[in-house]
C-alpha cells in the first residue's frame, strides 16, 4: 500500500513538472497562430499600408510580416527585452467578470502595451519593433487565456489531458487545438480566411480595445466553469470550441488590419 502511495505521488510530481515545462514555453496562439493572424491581416490592409509595411519588414531579421510577428516571443527571454514579459497578458481576480484598465499593474499589461506601441508608431512610422510588438500583442489579446487569472498563470497550472497527453488549458488554446484542427497546413489556413465575410469585418471593427479584452475574459470565464482537474480534452471539446477559436483568429486579423490602416494613414 505504501509503495502504491509513493508511486502515485511520483506520477503526480512528473505530471506537474511537465506542465511547468510546457507553461514556460507557452506562447499566445503559438507560432502558427501568430503567423496566421498576421498573414490574414496583411491580405486585409490597404495597398498603401502594405507598401509601408513591406519597407518596415526589410529592416527586421525576417522576410515577411507573418513570421516577423513571432519576434516578441523570441526576444522576451533576452535581458534587454525582459521589460516586455508582463505585456503579453492581463489578469483579473476570481469572481470578477469585467476587465478595466485598473487591472493593469504599473509594469504594464497587454492593454497598456497595445496603447503604448500605437503611440510609438504614431510618433515614428519607421519603428519596426513597435510594429511587431503591436501586431503580436493584438493577437495575444484575442487568445482567451491571456485574459485570465493570475493564480494559475493564465491556465498554465490547469492540468488536463489533450487526447491522452498531459497539457494545460493555456497550451490547448495556444497551439494544441490549432494543430489538431490542421491549421499547420496552408490549405486549412486559406479556407479559414476565405470564410471571412464583409459583414463580419464591419461588425468587428466597431468595438474598441477594452471590448476586445472583455470578449476574451468572457470566453475564459466560461472555460473555467467547465474545467475539471485532469479532464480529458477530446473530439467533443474540440467540436464545442472550434468556432470560438476560429472566430478569435479572424477577429484578431481584422482588428489588426484596421489598426494598421489607421496608423499608417496618419
Amino acid at each position: 500500500m505504501m509503495l502504491v502511495r509513493v508511486m502515485t505521488k511520483m506520477a503526480a510530481y512528473i505530471i506537474a513538472a511537465s506542465l511547468l515545462l510546457m507553461s514556460a514555453d507557452s506562447q499566445a496562439f503559438g507560432r502558427s497562430g501568430h503567423i496566421m493572424i498576421c498573414d490574414m491581416s496583411y491580405q486585409l490592409i490597404q495597398p498603401a499600408t502594405r507598401h509601408k509595411l513591406d519597407k518596415l519588414i526589410q529592416a527586421t531579421p525576417y522576410q515577411s510580416f507573418g513570421p516577423a510577428c513571432v519576434w516578441p516571443d523570441e526576444v522576451r527571454s533576452e535581458e534587454k527585452f525582459a521589460w516586455t514579459k508582463p505585456h503579453h497578458y492581463i489578469n483579473l481576480q476570481r469572481g470578477e467578470t469585467i476587465v478595466t484598465r485598473e487591472h493593469c499593474p504599473k509594469v504594464g499589461c497587454v492593454v497598456s502595451a497595445i496603447e503604448d506601441m500605437q503611440q510609438r508608431l504614431q510618433q515614428e512610422q519607421q519603428d519596426w519593433q513597435a510594429l511587431l510588438f503591436l501586431s503580436h500583442y493584438i493577437s495575444d489579446l484575442h487568445q482567451p487565456l491571456h485574459v485570465s487569472f493570475a493564480d494559475d498563470l493564465g491556465g498554465n497550472r490547469t492540468a488536463v489531458y489533450f487526447y491522452g497527453e498531459p497539457s494545460n488549458l493555456h497550451g490547448v488554446w495556444d497551439s494544441n487545438m490549432l494543430t489538431k484542427l490542421g491549421y499547420n497546413e496552408p490549405e486549412k489556413q486559406h479556407q479559414l480566411f476565405a470564410s471571412l465575410t464583409e459583414a463580419q469585418q464591419q461588425q468587428w471593427q466597431q468595438s474598441g480595445l477594452m471590448a476586445w479584452t472583455n470578449e476574451s475574459a468572457k470566453i475564459t470565464i466560461g472555460l473555467y466553469q467547465e474545467y475539471r482537474p485532469g479532464m480529458l480534452i477530446d473530439d467533443n471539446y474540440l467540436a464545442k470550441h472550434q468556432a470560438t477559436l476560429e472566430r478569435r483568429l479572424l477577429q484578431a486579423a481584422v482588428r489588426l488590419a484596421a489598426t494598421l490602416d489607421r496608423l499608417f494613414a496618419e
